[in-house]
């Protein structure tokens, strides 16, 4: 018996039992130094079953051509035998993250956030006003729940599906007045995070593209000059330093959003990559399936940042 877990249960159940010098079990009526079995009758290796031989007995309990029957042993080693021969528990059922959760879980966000999302977009279009009132309020009710859910130390299924709900109202009302400004503008804009996101798919599966540490630190950095450089210009917007924001500032005829615009894509193609790691990482791991909601929202605020720079960059060739 070559399978290790075998030997040890066998070897548990058989503990006081006498053993060769080699280890393998003895026989009854084995003494070192002896070639052969003696005394196959004696009183210690006597047959507890021979006394249903005469009674008409099986002849599966009863002592055969001299030798014991020991039945008990015999089902358990079958036991141990059978449990062997089942297959082996896979991730589902030993509770652990596979790609298929991140997959389900993050599926169902963008559903509920799809829903929103044309909730808004009907609202907006009937009253033009609401959809204002439904952008801002969906992103600071998204923005939020987006820090909650980030320091949180579990994953928190409910406030991520909340989270999707309001951003889905936030990007339902932007696009729709968007739309409206500039007509097809809204399909350009879902093609366009669509395309970058397959791209970047396809380069991480292939193995041309991978997360280092370098990538990490560049775009921590970048994220933080991006928030920087946004509170900064929404700051002298309302203060009246600047009467428009300071992505309308031209550079050779080009406004500054435009090149904001393209790096803010970039960097969000970067993130996205960091985003496969995690997912990767965590199903090598064996992180609990629970995670796959951590991963979803991580992939949601990734596309979520991505399509609204892409809107805003189409907006600029619009103009």
């Amino acid at each position: 018996m070559s399978n290790p877990v075998l030997k040890k249960l066998v070897k548990d159940e058989t503990r006081s039992a006498q053993t060769t010098p080699a280890g393998y079990p003895a026989m009854p009526g084995y003494a070192p130094g002896n070639s052969g079995y003696t005394n196959y009758q004696s009183q210690q290796y006597a047959d507890p079953y021979a006394h249903q031989a005469g009674a008409g007995a099986s002849a599966g309990t009863a002592t055969q051509q001299g030798y014991p029957r020991y039945p008990q042993q015999a089902d358990q080693f079958d036991e141990f035998e059978q449990r062997y021969n089942q297959p082996s528990a896979d991730a589902v059922d030993r509770g652990r993250l596979t790609i298929d959760d991140v997959i389900v879980k993050t599926g169902i966000l963008f559903g509920i956030l799809l829903v929103a999302a044309a909730g808004a977009w009907a609202v907006t279009r009937a009253n033009p006003s609401m959809g204002l009132g439904l952008m801002f309020g969906g992103l600071a009710v998204g923005f939020v729940l987006a820090l909650i859910i980030s320091f949180s130390r579990s994953p928190k299924p409910g406030l991520t599906m909340v989270y999707a709900a309001a951003e889905g109202l936030a990007l339902g009302g932007v696009s729709s007045v968007m739309e409206i400004v500039y007509p097809g503008i809204v399909l350009q804009a879902v093609v366009g995070t669509l395309s970058v996101f397959g791209v970047t798919l396809a380069l991480y599966a292939s193995g041309k593209v991978r997360y280092s540490s370098k990538m990490a630190r560049f775009a921590m950095i970048s994220l933080f000059g991006i928030i920087t450089f946004s509170i900064v210009s929404f700051l002298l917007n309302i203060t009246g330093v600047l009467d428009s924001s300071l992505r309308s500032i031209t550079v050779m005829g080009i406004p500054l959003g435009v090149f904001i615009g393209v790096f803010c894509v970039f960097i969000g193609a970067i993130c996205l990559i960091g985003d496969f790691e995690v997912a990767k990482v965590a199903v090598e791991q064996g992180a609990p399936s629970k995670f796959a909601w951590t991963c979803a929202f991580g992939l949601m605020v990734t596309l979520v940042w991505m399509y609204l720079e892409i809107l805003r960059l189409l907006s600029y060739f619009r103009e």
